[in-house]
């Protein structure tokens, strides 16, 4: 577990209001604060990071505008927004981004490996814990907004603040063959293939081919173009499945 110090514990201000994030994101942003660094204990960063939530809520922002905060050469990672929150830092991206803003100035100062393994390690947990997917963009604030943000010893870093996630091969579910068709009768008909038709119409799936679910089949058969008798004979079959 990547330890994170909590909001609370560098004497962050209460947000004057949060808007839930949607998960899992498919960007993560790189910032920086733009402000020398001169005290690199944790004391001196949470200074820092306490006039940035300065700075933002004069702009009469909700909160410090990132997600995370990482120290420039110690690489300690301070909770902003968080996980949950949609941070305000990247215009027209937030909705689909988490921002992480190195405290420090990356045009005239040079991060840490300790900084750069940081948020590969936090962004690697974010999609351990589904909010970021796999397959996601690592990107500068400069890529979408006129800015030198974050600076180049950061910016000429960002693919190694992205870590290696194994793409897990989801194998493809096939329907149980077409034998013969499916039809209201007594015993009711419990073949394989009703749950799947089932799982089609978003019914629950019990299995039985009762007279719900051929009520649905006739509807969906009558959206689909199809004579709506209730049977899923092969015409249906193929359809509802795309053989």
């Amino acid at each position: 577990m990547t330890d994170i110090i909590p909001r609370e514990e560098w004497g962050a201000e209460p947000a004057r209001w949060t808007t839930n994030q949607k998960r899992p994101v498919d960007h993560v942003f790189i910032h920086h604060g733009a402000t020398l660094l001169r005290d690199h204990s944790q004391e001196g960063e949470a200074a820092i990071a306490r006039a940035y939530q300065r700075y933002h809520f004069g702009k009469s922002w909700a909160d410090i505008a990132y997600s995370f905060l990482i120290g420039l050469k110690s690489g300690r990672i301070y909770e902003a927004r968080g996980w949950f929150n949609r941070p305000g830092a990247t215009k027209n991206w937030n909705h689909r981004s988490y921002a992480i803003c190195i405290i420090g100035d990356t045009t005239q100062q040079v991060i840490s490996d300790e900084a750069v393994r940081a948020i590969h390690n936090l962004i690697k947990e974010g999609i351990k814990l589904g909010y970021i997917l796999p397959d996601f963009n690592i990107r500068g604030h400069r890529d979408v907004k006129n800015k030198d943000c974050p600076g180049h010893t950061a910016y000429s870093r960002l693919q190694e603040m992205r870590p290696d996630v194994e793409t897990v091969v989801v194998p493809k579910l096939v329907p149980p063959a077409f034998t013969k068709p499916l039809k209201l009768r007594w015993p009711r008909n419990r073949s394989p293939l009703v749950k799947w038709v089932q799982a089609v119409l978003g019914l629950p799936l019990n299995g039985d081919y009762g007279w719900l679910t051929v009520q649905r089949v006739k509807a969906w058969q009558k959206e689909n173009g199809l004579k709506p008798d209730g049977i899923v004979g092969s015409i249906t079959y193929n359809k509802m499945f795309g053989e």
